[in-house]
């Protein structure tokens, strides 16, 4: 017996005090410089080995490397990346969830290369490194597109679900093996599942009810679609679309004399069709001395008026779209118009993103960014594939994210005028635009006229 005891302690000895070593720490566990007992032959889990190979994912699986935000200069093929950890709390399964990723893989890097100095967990914290190796893939390979209006040849039904929601009636199609597009009626609250697989190009008929969607690779090119072949109401539509941040804490408020001269602004000037309108506390002031007429909700000071007798309203609302700031939640209104003469139909959001931190809340890019997306949700929920005009005070560069997010999903640039913009939807031809002049506002209105084709 003691011949033995005296053979295991020959292969055990302890090791003393020093500094730990970096990599030397597993998951969940602290770092002890204390005595340690080395095992011969241990189960127990040694420290990682540098690494130069992680699981690769192919580069068209997930988005372009300048769509990825925070990439700390360093990028690694396939869909890894060089990251900052500060914005994430070193996480990579956040990281990658910030724009709609997901994680297959998160490592420590070596002096800010690609190459692996540790192998994390995606759900596991990288601290005490202010860059990680993040590999993100798409949630899908498979993304949607629509033509534009309806398919003269939609293929068989293969599948009908009730539903009022696009992406439900997406998700059911992704479901059935035998289903490569749909034909998505809102108005009915139908989606019908069809096995005829579209390319985009097919010449579509304008249709007030329901519309062709389809599979395709992500990340895909967009797609030049023909023109209208005609159908449905063929008369065309004119709007003049307008964005104002009216500055009222000081322009009606401390100041009433300036009011006088946005108030002018918008009746002799601005001539508005449809106006979407930031920091507007009372819309029946507006009414009163402008003769416009209140067309959506109002919520956190902003909404959309019309010309009195220019459209029928249809649907209308406001939601919260998950950006507080200091001043409070940001939310995304609209309404649904309708022209008496042709029955062409349109719907016009509105918003004012929040630009200052303070009462416990935080704005930067990745909230506003945030916003976008769920603002994005809404307008996808609300208006399917009908034509579509964007009105706000984004409070963001152009370049960020939050903006990007619009030009990336379909929409244009109809104007621009520091941080206001009015963005338009393929349904549009940009007639004229241009930035009016501020009228003692702190922001200059910015115009668009559009044509509904």
């Amino acid at each position: 017996m003691w011949s033995v005891l005296l053979v295991i302690l020959a292969l055990c000895h302890p090791v003393h005090g020093g500094e730990c070593q970096r990599g030397q720490r597993s998951p969940g566990h602290e770092c002890n410089a204390g005595p340690t007992l080395l095992q011969y032959g241990s189960r127990v889990r040694q420290p990682d080995v540098l690494a130069t190979d992680m699981e690769e994912v192919t580069s068209d699986s997930c988005a372009p490397f300048e769509e990825w935000p925070n990439v700390d200069g360093v990028t690694c093929g396939g869909c890894r990346a060089l990251v900052d950890t500060a914005p994430y709390g070193g996480r990579c399964d956040t990281y990658c969830e910030s724009f709609d990723h997901k994680c297959v893989a998160a490592a420590e890097e070596k002096a800010e290369t690609c190459e692996v100095l540790e192998r994390k967990r995606c759900d596991e914290e990288i601290a005490d490194t202010s860059d990680m190796l993040c590999t993100c893939q798409r949630e899908s390979d498979v993304c949607w597109d629509g033509v534009g209006g309806l398919v003269a040849e939609e293929g068989n039904e293969v599948g009908k679900l009730e539903t009022a929601s696009l992406e439900e009636c997406e998700r059911s199609c992704n479901g059935n093996d035998a289903c490569k597009s749909v034909t998505f009626c809102k108005q009915w609250g139908t989606c019908f599942l069809k096995d005829k697989s579209l390319s985009g190009m097919e010449d579509a008929q304008r249709n007030d009810h329901c519309s062709s969607y389809f599979k395709k690779r992500c990340g895909s090119a967009p797609i030049s679609r023909p023109p209208w072949s005609g159908g449905g109401g063929g008369e065309s539509l004119k709007v003049r679309v307008v964005s104002y941040n009216l500055y009222w804490w000081n322009a009606f408020g401390q100041n009433p004399w300036k009011s006088d001269h946005i108030i002018r602004n918008i009746k002799n000037t601005l001539k508005p069709d449809s106006i979407g309108l930031q920091e507007c506390d009372e819309p029946h002031t507006i009414r009163d001395r402008a003769g416009l007429e209140r067309a959506s909700k109002f919520d956190g000071a902003q909404g959309i008026m019309v010309k009195p007798g220019a459209f029928r309203k249809g649907d209308s609302g406001s939601r919260d779209i998950q950006a507080t700031g200091k001043w409070g939640p940001r939310y995304v209104t609209w309404v649904e118009l309708i022209d008496p003469k042709s029955d062409r139909t349109f719907w016009h959001f509105n918003t004012h993103w929040c630009v200052h931190n303070g009462n416990g809340r935080v704005c930067n890019e990745e909230v506003r960014y945030g916003g976008a997306k769920h603002m994005l949700d809404v307008i996808k929920e609300k208006a399917s594939d009908m034509p579509v005009v964007i009105t706000g005070d984004f409070n963001a560069n152009l370049d960020e994210r939050g903006p990007q997010h619009f030009l990336k999903n379909g929409f244009k640039l109809a104007e621009n005028a520091w941080v206001d913009c009015i963005f338009y939807s393929h349904h549009w031809e940009l007639a004229r635009h241009g930035t009016g002049d501020a009228a003692h506002s702190d922001h200059r209105p910015i115009f668009a006229e559009l044509v509904l084709k």
